[in-house]
């Protein structure tokens, strides 16, 4: 019923046509007793198929374009992120392969399939029974029959990658195959912007680790200096040598002014008891300072200051080193970010969707030529196998 509900529609559309149609399978109805073998093996099927592509096929248009995929830093630049993904190719190469492998994914089916509704304009009644697609089709074969009206080819040598879409009509072809540079486009964008935030999110945690150990340091010389009550061990030790060093220097002063009043006055005079009272009062506060530099003071119980100036010391190198971390870790992280941002990848357009206007699929001369080589092949082979039969026999 369908194939008489078109046939009805192209006798509208092409009256004569269709005429001159009917009166040939009329006029070779009324001699296939009289046509040999060949003609009923060859003509036969040909004029069946050159009245399917004139009254019945649904023609198929091809929307073509040229992509290229390219970083925002130069055309030979290599790219760390998507370069890894297929070790010892080109960056470029690489990226372009992952081009043609997504279009000709499940995933942009499917896409094609949620955007423009591809499945239902493949299966729809309007085109020929053996051009569209079955009604009870599976995804798998959705996803073949879609690869098949598909074509893509890769220029290693350029990086362009050229797109061939087909429709049974014009304008859908284009609206289709803009469709697919847009979400591969968005593909691209997606893998490469991805891998760059993850190699910048890697060096942005190297940071706040570094800055979080920076902190941590310096709380623990905050803490060191509150609970000892010294802002500097260095600078204290130092000045308690000082001090140390001015009261040796006047000990000695008075024991030499002693030794000089012996020699004319009496020991016990007030005097000479005087000076070694300050004598040893100079002794007694030698020996507290060097106390407090190397000792433990018996009333305080404080540590020994070269003992404090050591672990401050340490503390101070320990935040050296977190302030150098630091510093290296934010200068990391602003080459990171360049570098990301220098090698975002971009689909470049060298060719825009083409308007076809007129239909390239079928090739009919080339199908039918190519049917009748076959037919003639076959027939020539069955008429030896008979002849040779045939011999046998007698």
């Amino acid at each position: 019923m369908e194939f008489k509900d078109q046939l009805v529609e192209q006798q509208a559309r092409n009256p004569s046509k269709i005429k001159a149609l009917i009166g040939v399978v009329s006029n070779a109805s009324r001699h296939i007793p009289k046509l040999k073998g060949w003609a009923l093996f060859v003509i036969l099927p040909l004029l069946v198929l050159v009245a399917y592509y004139l009254f019945w096929v649904s023609e198929r248009y091809v929307s073509s374009a040229q992509l290229i995929v390219k970083d925002s830093t130069s055309a030979h630049a290599t790219s760390p992120a998507l370069g890894l993904l297929i070790p010892g190719m080109g960056a470029d190469t690489q990226d372009a392969f992952l081009v043609v492998n997504y279009i000709h994914s499940l995933d942009m089916a499917l896409y094609l399939d949620e955007k423009l509704e591809l499945s239902e304009y493949y299966k729809s009644t309007r085109y020929d029974f053996f051009s569209r697609l079955s009604p009870d089709a599976t995804q798998e074969d959705y996803l073949e029959y879609y690869r098949d009206h598909i074509g893509i080819g890769h220029d290693e040598a350029t990086g362009i990658v050229t797109i061939e879409m087909q429709a049974f009509d014009p304008i859908f072809a284009k609206r289709l195959i803009e469709t697919v540079i847009q979400k591969s486009e968005d593909f691209v964008n997606e893998i490469s912007n991805q891998l760059a935030d993850k190699q910048v999110a890697f060096v942005k945690n190297e940071v706040d680790l570094a800055q979080a150990k920076l902190r941590s340091t310096k709380q623990e010389i905050l803490d060191f200096q509150n609970s000892h009550k010294v802002v500097s061990p260095e600078e204290l030790t130092k000045g308690i040598s000082t001090i140390i060093q001015g009261l040796e220097a006047r000990l000695a002063e008075q024991r030499a002014n002693l030794t000089a009043a012996k020699s004319y006055l009496n020991a016990d005079s007030s005097q000479v008891i005087s000076m070694q009272a300050d004598i040893d009062a100079l002794e007694n506060q030698i020996e507290i300072e060097k106390v407090r530099l190397v000792g433990i003071g018996e009333e305080e119980g404080e540590q020994r200051l070269n003992f404090l100036g050591a672990h401050f010391q340490n503390l101070e190198l320990d935040l050296q080193f977190a302030t150098d971390a630091y510093a290296a870790s934010l200068k990391a992280l602003e080459t990171a970010r360049m570098e990301a941002s220098g090698k975002l990848k971009h689909l470049m357009v060298v060719t825009q969707p083409s308007l076809a206007e007129e239909a390239e699929y079928p090739h009919k001369l080339y199908n039918l030529v190519s049917l009748g080589i076959i037919l003639l092949m076959l027939y020539g082979i069955g008429k030896m196998l008979v002849v040779t039969i045939r011999d046998h026999r007698m």
